[in-house]
């Protein structure tokens, strides 16, 4: 029950994968190469499946926040972002994935009596528990209703209570996720 409220607590201040970044972030990005990218102008953000993200309590809010991040990187690169699939030239969507991890570590350090060979060796192990994030944007073909661009952050998630550091850290995944986009 108190690792449930935990992780609940944990995972609902988790703004995304876009805000959990400690540092510089880097994505990897693949795309068809015989897709031409260069006739995208128009792009419709598709609806988050709320099943395939039941799992980690994101809240409809987070959802919007991304979807706000990602269209306004869109926008800074000369896209227009239309909520009628028909009129787009793309389709934007994507996923969230998280997992539950371990990290455990052990360390030698010196006997108790704080010289050598004076007394056992002691080993200090240290475990902690932290949820990797992995958040996946894919551009899609509508004509053909498949992916031809693909870009991938992943890293551990952390809360970040500040509201308007966690607008300027998905801003910056947003960047990220984007460098690549469109592909020369």
């Amino acid at each position: 029950m108190v690792a449930n409220v935990v992780r609940s607590l944990g995972l609902l201040t988790l703004v995304s994968v876009l805000v959990a970044c400690a540092s510089t972030l880097e994505a990897n990005m693949d795309y068809d190469g015989q897709f031409d990218f260069s006739k995208v102008r128009k792009i419709a953000l598709q609806p988050v499946d709320r099943t395939e993200l039941s799992n980690i309590r994101i809240s409809d809010i987070q959802v919007q926040r991304i979807d706000q991040a990602l269209a306004d990187e869109l926008q800074r690169k000369g896209f227009e972002i239309v909520s009628d699939n028909s009129q787009a030239d793309m389709y934007l969507t994507w996923h969230l994935v998280t997992e539950e991890r371990t990290d455990v570590r052990t360390y030698n350090s010196m006997s108790y009596y704080n010289c050598w060979r004076c007394g056992p060796a002691v080993s200090d192990v240290s475990v902690r528990q932290y949820t990797q994030g992995t958040f996946i944007v894919d551009m899609i073909d509508p004509a053909r209703n498949q992916s031809v661009w693909r870009s991938i952050i992943e890293s551990r998630l952390q809360p970040e209570p500040d509201q308007e550091r966690a607008d300027v850290r998905r801003q910056e995944a947003a960047a990220a996720i984007f460098a690549q986009f469109p592909p020369a």
